[in-house]
């Protein structure tokens, strides 16, 4: 035992070093390569593409790459503990805001090359010349030519326009989505600030070239409803046919209206609150031009009376749902934070408990650490209760709008049901972080953190649970190392990979197939085989605290899973020796290609001729008989050489006609010929390589642990 564990520390204090050098070079690779992020993502909004965003991928996968062999290392000091810990939730958080800075990157570049607003504005220009050549001339054609010209210009932009204003919603979420990382520790807060920088560099362009494609191609899109047209054909019309057109128009702002808000309860940005509050402008402008052509109309004067007031009531409401919106999902977070902070503390709470050493300490830390999430759980609570009573007040003033004449009706309907679903929204999230903080809230009366402490403070008590928790974990061990047993899931897989490659396959690759798949199988079993020594090393660690342990009971205990743990670990290193694992130093795979090469040879006895030499090959078997000849290839019987029999053999007897007609047939096949004629049957022969069983390529037995 002493030499044992002289060798063993021996090994620690070579292996230190080289793994502590390894650390460091994986801490500064991940902070190079977080650099490099970085400098892609500086002054994106002015590249041409996404190719940097693209380049910024792809140094994730380095970090990410890094970070997995550092958490393989298990460091135990910072930075090298943070990053193996955090890193990876980091990693996944970063790659999903960069693939929506990407979408943003990639329409914003779209939109800039499409140059909508600059070809709204000559089609305008043209379009305005078109009609005042008319009105100039007072043409009564003017208003069918007028119309027709509007609604084709309308018609080739309202389709192109409608789609930036649908990638506009889109470019919402998405900067919502993008801004969604926020981690900022060590080289990720300047990985941050740039994924920042970009995404309100790019929503500032968009946002700016939006309101210029606004100002140009939105009236143009209209057709005849463009204001300019309206007023080109009253000029040219009567009011009659005005009053139908904007009371049509207005109808139609309202069934807009109403869309937009289906379904904008639910939405992560305020885009569509937006359009619904633009068109009550556009509905104000609309009435007012009514009521300069409303004349004696009752209905025309209704509107114009009524409305107006209605549409700013309607305003005031949609106003108050886009300032609750940010806040809508500001509770989503809670119950994941409240979760976080308990994985943690009882994170904590086990490290201790399998420290029985450290036990006073635990105490101490573990109180305060439960004592001050208390306090700031209940604080975050109360705050979040307060902020839903303010958000939720002013829901429901908005809902207060009752107006719902007509086309107002789907309106009021819709602004009311999306101001509904903010609320349900909320109040769910809180009642969730409710109940996940039920616990941390109670601090140090925490019924988990009660338990805690009464064990921690009695350390037989201590003892015994570490040592519950470390049987269990023993037992769990134990039977997932059964897969790696002799008919196991994983050791069967693998040696049915072994089964396939011998029958499966051609004869002439066999050898080297089977060795290769051999091999790779042995590689695969060799690091679930280290996965488990690890596994069961870490158990044997945490037991080792607890022998010291002076309760004669507990102490055998510990002692008596001592020894079963080191006699599964020694089993468990020398399976490495045994069946499969071996690679293609398995005994049992040298057997089964030998005895192929039995079957084969076996079928060749008593040929005349055997591996017959001919132009592109060797015949297996050749036999002769007064003028009468057989050529006969021997395949095994799988699909495989099935297969390559038929093709092979097919081929033998061309190049054989080949050389007969051309008079180059040797000795032997002239002596096939009879009567100036070739006399040859030509057939495949396959012989039984398979089936085989698993006692035929793996031991079978394997002493079970205790």
């Amino acid at each position: 035992m002493k030499k044992t564990l002289t060798w063993g520390m021996l090994a620690l204090l070579v292996a230190g070093p080289a793994s502590a050098d390894e650390i460091d070079d994986r801490v500064r690779s991940i902070e190079d390569n977080l650099g490099r992020i970085k400098d892609k993502l500086d002054g994106i909004v002015s590249d041409s593409s996404s190719s940097d965003i693209d380049s910024a991928l792809d140094y994730l996968n380095n970090v990410k790459s890094d970070v997995d062999r550092l958490k393989s290392l298990d460091p135990q000091n910072d930075p090298a503990k943070t990053m193996a810990n955090y890193y990876p939730d980091y990693i996944s958080k970063f790659r999903e805001s960069a693939q929506y800075l990407k979408r943003m990157k990639d329409a914003q570049v779209k939109a800039d090359e499409s140059r909508l607003h600059e070809r709204c504005q000559e089609a305008d220009k043209n379009l305005k010349s078109f009609m005042q050549g008319f009105i100039e001339k007072k043409d009564p054609n003017g208003v069918s030519k007028i119309s027709d010209e509007a609604e084709k210009v309308g018609r080739q932009y309202s389709d192109e326009y409608k789609r930036l204003q649908d990638m506009h919603s889109d470019m919402d979420r998405a900067r919502g989505y993008a801004r969604y990382f926020s981690e900022s520790h060590g080289r990720w807060s300047d990985v941050r600030g740039e994924l920042y920088d970009g995404v309100s560099d790019i929503w500032d362009r968009w946002t700016r070239r939006m309101e210029e494609t606004k100002s140009k191609c939105q009236e143009l899109a209209k057709g005849r409803d463009y204001d300019a047209v309206k007023d080109a054909l009253a000029k040219l019309g009567d009011n009659n046919r005005v009053r139908k057109e904007l009371t049509e128009k207005l109808n139609s702002l309202l069934d807009q209206t109403a869309s937009y808000l289906s379904g904008a309860g639910t939405r992560t940005g305020t885009s569509e609150i937006d359009y619904a509050i633009r068109y009550s402008d556009d509905l104000l402008s609309q009435l007012e031009q009514l009521k300069n052509a409303r004349g004696e109309d009752d209905t025309a004067k209704r509107m114009t009376d009524v409305w107006p007031d209605k549409t700013k009531e309607l305003r005031r409401s949609l106003e108050l749902l886009k300032q609750v919106k940010p806040q809508q999902f500001s509770f989503d977070t809670l119950a994941t934070t409240c979760k976080t902070n308990d994985d943690q503390l009882m994170g904590t709470v086990r490290a201790y408990l399998g420290a029985p050493d450290d036990a006073d300490e635990g105490v101490r830390v573990v109180t305060e650490r439960s004592e001050k999430l208390g306090n700031d759980t209940r604080q975050q609570l109360e705050a979040a209760e307060k902020r839903l009573g303010e958000q939720d007040k002013l829901l429901e003033d908005s809902k207060r709008f009752s107006f719902d004449e007509g086309r107002w009706r789907s309106v009021r309907e819709r602004l009311q049901e999306t101001a509904s679903v903010m609320q349900r929204h909320m109040k769910t999230k809180l009642d969730e972080a409710k109940a996940a903080c039920g616990k941390l809230s109670q601090g140090a009366s925490n019924p988990d953190v009660v338990s805690a402490l009464k064990t921690l403070k009695d350390r037989d008590l201590m003892v015994k649970t570490s040592l519950e928790r470390i049987l269990r974990d023993y037992e769990d061990w134990k039977k997932d190392r059964k897969g790696l047993k002799p008919g196991g899931r994983f050791r069967q897989e693998n040696a049915e990979k072994l089964l396939q490659a011998y029958c499966d396959g051609d004869e002439y690759q066999v050898a080297d197939r089977l060795q290769r798949v051999a091999d790779e199988v042995a590689s695969v079993m060799g690091n679930l085989q280290r996965q488990y020594l690890d596994r069961l090393r870490r158990l044997m660690d945490d037991l080792k605290p607890l022998e010291t342990t002076k309760n004669p009971t507990l102490k055998t205990e510990a002692a008596r899973q001592r020894r079963n743990m080191s006699a599964a670990y020694k089993r468990l290193e020398e399976a490495g020796g045994l069946g499969i694992l071996r690679g293609r130093n398995n005994p049992k795979i040298n057997m089964l290609l030998e005895n192929g090469n039995t079957k084969h040879l076996a079928l060749q006895t008593g040929c005349t001729a055997m591996e017959y030499e001919i132009p592109g090959g060797r015949i297996d078997c050749v036999n002769v008989s007064d003028g009468f000849c057989e050529v006969i290839e021997i395949k095994p019987n799988s699909k495989t050489g099935r297969s390559a029999g038929e093709e092979q053999i097919a081929n033998r007897k061309s190049v054989i006609e080949d050389m007969f007609r051309n008079n180059q047939l040797k000795s032997l096949l002239q002596r096939c010929v009879k009567d100036g004629r070739l006399n040859i049957s030509y057939q495949v022969k396959y012989y039984q390589r398979c089936p085989v069983g698993m006692d035929d390529i793996d031991v079978t037995t394997e002493e079970m642990d205790e």
